[in-house]
């Protein structure tokens, strides 16, 4: 474990460390005598750090943190490695035997880590110490190559791809600092999960064997604590090239028999670190008794009061207060403790009291890494080192970056101007300005979501226009995928380069194809269900979409029914009513490796066209319209859009060098109208209503209940 390294830390946690949290020092409301003093068997003490769901940050970036009492505040510098590791190691410092869980995307969410494969991240968060790690979903975006040499210790390990060798290289381990699988920065933590399987093509020896260990056993303090691992199972939904040769459960069928494992094996404390969101967390928690401890990632929710979850619901406990004698009896019971973490901008740290071997007492803080957390200067310069690639030098020059998707490197692989995403500009450019928030934080509408978006359209139309093919004249609709990653850009600053690549951390072309109206009003049907089903199970990554020269009414509470089709009420595209039999002109995003009619989660379109720059090095180069390349080799992942792609940050930086700043009068929320869709007022027009609101905690994004009629969830009544 490193060395403390002291810092000043802001009051709030030397309060919350000096009252006793952990350690030789931890005493609860009902403690009142210190516990070294008590028999061994009789209480016991455990300490949580949690962080989770880091994608990719490296630097402190503006953040909207939740108070207390579910309030909000803007801070303009939050989170940032070297921050987390102060609150990390004093956490440490006032309890040695806390265990570092981590859970959720980490090689993913900023251009360090596109551009480097994820190298960069895991050579600052190998000093981290962690004790347990379970992947997310946007951990598999590299490739099932990468993922293997970076996260599995047995098995096989294919060899890395060309283009993923050229990206690799920009980060490597001579200076000792860490350690490579075929060029690949490996982690030198456990990693665990119970529902990640060998698949097709695999060699039948290692077909249907697990890729990670399914837990781990960690003794401290004379408790043995199993982590448990539940990875995320949405995997194959994404890029094809996200999970070639492996296979995923939800990990729920797996999950008895390793609970009666790991109590063979004389767990004393049964934790569950698990990747598919808080809503699937939560059914997991209340359905399987013996689990303690729920770490629920994906979600990006913030759990400022800890849940219990059993087989009579799930509640929240109220931070900074002491458990009632009520919430003592479900834990004494069985009930689970269910919390969550957001990025790096907390750290939960979870305080247990066990005795008789059951958790009776716990504290629970979800600590804010705020401007007011000292940087770990050892972090600080792990972190300037990464960086400096990124950043200009005294010369104006930065360094070379290029994102080359798969089969992009034949010939040539990594010719200079010529294949996939160049990046050769400082992340700290300042691009555009705002005077509004941009922050992904709603489930239905942001105005981020709206304004990128618009960017798509803005410039995609202008180029469909032009060139006039397929007898179209302009693009008609185009989209944002709903994600939840990104760095808030707060009202009156600055945009920079750095923020677009956080909104936009995927190596995606742009394309364009026409779509009938009923295609279009199935997907985003589809897409409203996985967001809001009363099902757990069915819900899915992402937030809805951002929506460009569309409005619509949608009703949550009483749809769908067989009668009423999906949840959406209504469409109106330009003003006017979607029409299921006309063909609509969409422009969006295209994962490469894809079938060719999809633009962005939307498939069975037509005659379609990728956007080219003439200069793969210049974002404002001109842009012509060109076919998708017709894959030759059956079974292949081939390359479908051109060498020099238009890349969405390449659309939203020029859009922001024609209109300056974002502004809310352009791109505020108003495009999606929640109603209810029982009561017509008028032909067409329904009262508006509030969307549904989370339960058990008002404070979450996305209501982990879902919504519409109760009985979609298979259950008649309450």
């Amino acid at each position: 474990m490193n060395s403390y390294k002291k810092s000043k830390l802001y009051p709030e946690i030397l309060l919350s460390l000096a009252i006793g949290f952990g350690g030789s020092n931890l005493t609860f409301a009902d403690d009142h005598q210190h516990h070294k003093h008590k028999p061994k068997n009789e209480k016991q003490y455990v300490t949580l750090i949690e962080m989770g769901d880091l994608h990719g940050a490296l630097v402190p970036h503006a953040a909207v943190l939740k108070n207390p009492d579910g309030t909000e505040r803007q801070v303009a510098s939050a989170g940032g490695l070297a921050r987390l590791k102060t609150v990390v190691d004093s956490i440490r410092s006032d309890n040695p035997d806390a265990v570092l869980l981590s859970c959720g995307d980490l090689t993913h969410g900023s251009a360090e880590a596109l551009f480097t494969v994820g190298d960069a991240v895991m050579k600052a968060i190998n000093q981290f110490d962690i004790d347990v790690f379970t992947p997310g979903n946007w951990d598999y975006g590299y490739g099932p190559a990468v993922f293997r040499h970076r996260y599995a210790t047995f098995g096989p390990k294919p060899a890395i791809p060309a283009n993923i060798a050229v990206m690799a290289a920009n980060v490597d381990c001579s200076d000792g600092a860490c350690e490579e699988s075929a060029g690949i920065v490996k982690a030198n933590f456990p990693v665990v999960a119970i529902n990640l399987y060998n698949d097709t093509p695999i060699s039948p020896a290692q077909q249907g064997q697990r890729v990670l260990d399914p837990y781990v056993i960690i003794e401290r303090n004379g408790v043995r604590i199993a982590v448990i691992g539940i990875t995320a199972s949405i995997v194959p939904q994404q890029a094809f090239v996200f999970n070639t040769g492996l296979r995923f459960t939800h990990g729920v069928e797996e999950l008895p028999g390793i609970l009666e494992m790991v109590k063979a094996d004389g767990a004393d404390l049964i934790v569950v670190q698990s990747e598919l969101g808080m809503s699937q967390n939560l059914k997991i928690a209340q359905s399987f008794k013996d689990i303690d401890v729920m770490y629920s990632a994906h979600t990006h929710e913030i759990t400022l009061g800890a849940l219990l979850a059993d087989k009579d619901g799930v509640t929240r406990t109220t931070p900074g207060v002491a458990l009632s004698g009520e919430e003592k009896r479900r834990l004494a019971k069985g009930a689970a403790i269910v919390v969550e973490t957001n990025r790096d901008m907390y750290v939960g740290r979870l305080d247990l009291k066990i005795a008789d071997g059951k958790v009776v007492n716990f504290e629970w803080d979800a600590i804010p890494v705020d401007n007011t957390v000292a940087e770990n200067p050892d972090m600080a310069a792990i972190v300037a080192e990464l960086e400096e690639p990124f950043i200009a030098g005294e010369d104006g020059i930065v360094a070379r970056h290029s994102y080359l998707p798969a089969a992009f490197c034949d010939p040539g692989c990594g010719a200079p101007g010529e294949r996939g995403l160049q990046l050769i500009d400082d992340l700290d450019t300042v691009v555009g300005s705002t005077d509004t928030l941009l922050l992904r934080h709603h489930a239905l509408e942001d105005t981020l979501n709206n304004f990128l978006a618009d960017s798509i359209r803005a410039v995609t139309n202008e180029v469909v226009a032009n060139e006039g093919v397929n007898g179209w004249t302009g693009v008609d609709i185009s989209m944002a995928n709903g994600f939840r990653f990104g760095n808030a850009v707060l009202p009156g600053s600055g945009i920079t380069l750095r923020d677009l690549y956080t909104w936009f951390p995927i190596s995606a072309a742009v394309n364009v194809g026409d779509f009938s109206g009923q295609a279009l009003q199935n997907s985003m049907n589809e897409t409203l269900a996985t967001v809001f089903d009363r099902n757990p199970f069915h819900q899915r990554g992402g937030w809805y979409l951002g929506l460009s020269n569309m409005t619509q009414n949608i009703d949550l509470d009483n749809r769908p029914f067989n009668s009423s089709s999906g949840r959406i009420v209504s469409t109106k595209i330009g003003g006017e009513p979607l029409n299921t039999s006309m063909r609509y002109v969409f422009a969006s995003c295209y994962a490469h490796g894809d079938s060719v009619d999809l633009v962005c989660r939307t498939s069975g379109g037509a005659n379609h066209k990728f956007f080219e720059l003439a200069d793969a090095d210049d974002y404002n180069s001109a842009i012509s319209l060109v076919d998708p390349i017709v894959p030759t080799v059956p079974g292949s992942i081939s390359r479908v859009a051109p060498y020099r792609f238009l890349h969405p940050v390449h659309i939203v930086r020029r859009h922001l060098q024609q209109i300056g700043t974002v502004t809310e009068a352009d791109y505020g929320v108003g495009r999606i109208q929640t109603v209810d869709s029982r009561v017509e007022i008028a032909p067409g027009v329904y009262p508006s209503v509030p969307p549904p609101v989370s339960e058990p905690d008002a404070t979450f994004v996305q209501p982990p209940q879902g919504a519409g009629p109760k009985f979609l969830s298979g259950t008649v009544g309450d």
